[in-house]
């Protein structure tokens, strides 16, 4: 039995950080997980940023997909080199299948911010979508290095390694990772790890 997650949206207050909002909906075996991107007034000269940059990831987390691009849009306008709008006009992209939208967006966020794991994380999603599983892994890997304690890229992680590489040992280290980071109550996960767990070989467990 494989699953996975819808694409996330989360937000808290926090310095281009953020947290779930919401418990993700179950959804196919191969779609990983993606989240929105906050900012503060710190990272802006327009005293007025902070709030339509909250304003755009409410509409984002009310599915408000057309208003939320151009809320993003008008932010790339007062500061474009911020990263966090670039990633999330990706993962609008992403929601409405504009997939080579998405990773043009995405490009441009890790050019402002390379380091940034949120980014990471989506440009991993765009190319396992696209079928390029190593590639993806890189993603999700950097995305962890620069972030080891994003559980979503733990996820990610763990899915490739669980459906499409076979390497269930490095999976269940990264299921249990996101499972200990995360703040939900992810019964089936926990559940589905216990029994990769039941069936790995002695000594990897």
């Amino acid at each position: 039995m494989y699953y996975t997650k819808f694409l996330c949206l989360l937000s808290i207050p926090a310095l281009l950080l953020v947290g779930c909002a919401s418990a993700p909906v179950q959804k196919s075996a191969t779609e990983p997980l993606t989240e929105t991107q906050q900012t503060s007034s710190q990272q802006s000269p327009a005293d007025n940023l902070t709030t339509l940059y909250q304003k755009a990831v409410t509409e984002l987390n009310d599915s408000d997909y057309e208003t939320a691009e151009k809320s993003f849009q008008k932010i790339t306008k007062i500061d474009a080199e911020l990263a966090g709008p670039w990633a999330n006009l990706a993962l609008i992209h992403i929601k409405q299948n504009r997939y080579q939208e998405a990773e043009n967006k995405v490009k441009i966020a890790l050019d402002k911010n390379p380091k940034m794991a949120q980014a990471l994380n989506i440009a991993g999603v765009i190319e396992q979508r696209k079928g390029n599983i190593n590639k993806a892994k890189n993603y999700y890997q950097k995305a962890i290095t620069n972030k080891p304690d994003y559980a979503l890229a733990h996820y990610n992680l763990a899915l490739l390694y669980d459906v499409y590489l076979q390497e269930i040992a490095k999976a269940v280290i990264h299921y249990q990772r996101y499972l200990s980071l995360s703040d939900q109550q992810d019964k089936k996960t926990s559940i589905w790890v216990k029994e990769l767990k039941r069936n790995l070989p002695q000594g990897d467990t």
